[in-house]
């Protein structure tokens, strides 16, 4: 009873962690330098490196060990709830009256109540570790000062010119990019690294040159590890994932190829601590121009342009079509790959997956939801401005 009142004490937690963020919000500068820059570093090159080595995801191979188990639990408690009995009687080959009445009928409310006290207690320490971890490997870094700000950009207003301008820039990119990757018979890009975990070597060198470019970058850089279920993400409508529990980067390997570079430097850029998504895709553009490989160039820019050519769109259709003139038919090869890929998983499934991307970003005080991904294109203006 003592150890079970123990775990009860686990679910403060919760308000714990969710006096740490407000603290955390209520100075960002501070945040920066003695958590994101200290803490959460002192975290990634330690319990990240853990296993970052290792070539296969362990949050996988939890997951799998961990759900049927916890369903088991659950199924189990409530039998137990409901029968009184601690298991099903034909668990037993001895089943003799006696042996029946001591073990197996334990219907009394004594019994049930420490079925229940004990599920109460586990669900409390549960709900409290996974917060507490939540909110250490994860929230905290969403308080942290802007990217942006970090590099010496400046945000601001911009207008449609210039909006069109970033555009008419990045279809420049892409069309003198799009002939320097390789491409298969029907004229898809596809990476030439030759196998994924040969490209996710390439990923780390490229995000650790970046490093010595932009010191927030700077430090261990993990494998970036495949989705053992991918054709589910995509289901979802996901491209990459990152596990704070185990500080996994993780990419979907079933989308078209010239999504999987950006992709693998933007969960980089959230073991590093950069967890809004904008500044993610920034990082993915930004470590990828920088690069000099063409796959990860031409990724990065076909990430941003998609970005730049939607907002441009919704201010000007009429400059939207006279920007995007100008793709060569590689850049529109690829682009319709990606619309017809993506219509196929269209779907409630992919719409509850988004309704759930939006709630979690809104909890971490991301105001735009969904829609804060597309904010990249203010940093890309503010980048090109400069």
């Amino acid at each position: 009873m003592f150890f079970r009142m123990k775990r009860f004490w686990y679910v403060l937690l919760i308000p714990l962690s969710m006096l740490l963020t407000h603290l955390a919000h209520s100075n960002p500068n501070v945040t920066e330098r003695w958590f994101s820059m200290g803490i959460y570093r002192v975290l990634t090159e330690t319990y990240g490196r853990l296993f970052g080595y290792l070539p296969f995801s362990v949050f996988q191979f939890v997951v799998v060990i961990f759900v049927p188990m916890v369903a088991g639990y659950i199924v189990l408690t409530v039998y137990r709830l409901i029968s009184g009995r601690s298991w099903p009687r034909w668990l037993y080959r001895d089943r003799s009256s006696a042996f029946d009445t001591e073990f197996l009928r334990w219907d009394s409310v004594n019994f049930r109540i420490k079925t229940a006290s004990r599920f109460i207690a586990n669900g409390a320490f549960l709900a409290g570790v996974i917060w507490f971890m939540l909110t250490f490997a994860m929230g905290l870094n969403y308080a942290r000062q802007e990217f942006g700000e970090i590099i010496g950009l400046e945000i601001r207003p911009s207008t449609v010119v210039e909006l069109a301008a970033l555009t008419e820039i990045l279809v420049e990119y892409a069309n003198e990019q799009s002939g320097m990757v390789e491409r298969n018979e029907y004229g898809h890009m596809v990476v030439s690294a030759g196998s994924y975990f040969a490209l996710s070597r390439e990923a780390r060198d490229v995000f650790r040159a970046a490093g010595e470019e932009f010191p927030v970058l700077r430090g261990y850089v993990p494998r970036v590890k495949p989705v053992l279920f991918s054709q589910f993400l995509s289901q979802l409508r996901i491209t990459g994932v990152y596990v704070p529990f185990t500080m996994e980067a993780h990419v979907n390997v079933h989308v078209p190829d010239y999504h999987i570079p950006a992709t693998m430097i933007h969960e980089l850029a959230h073991f590093r601590g950069i967890m809004r998504e904008d500044e993610a895709n920034f990082i993915a553009w930004l470590v990828g121009y920088y690069s000099g490989h063409a796959d990860f160039m031409y990724s990065g820019t076909m990430l941003a342009l998609a970005h730049a050519s939607s907002q441009l769109h919704r201010a000007s259709p009429v400059e939207w079509q006279r920007v995007m003139g100008e793709l060569s038919e590689d850049v529109w090869v690829d682009f319709r790959a990606s619309r017809e890929y993506w219509q196929q998983f269209e779907g409630r499934l992919a719409e509850l997956s988004e309704d759930l991307n939006d709630a979690h970003l809104r909890a971490h005080r991301q105001e735009d939801g969904v829609y804060s991904y597309g904010r990249v294109v203010d940093l890309l203006l503010a980048y090109f401005r400069e």
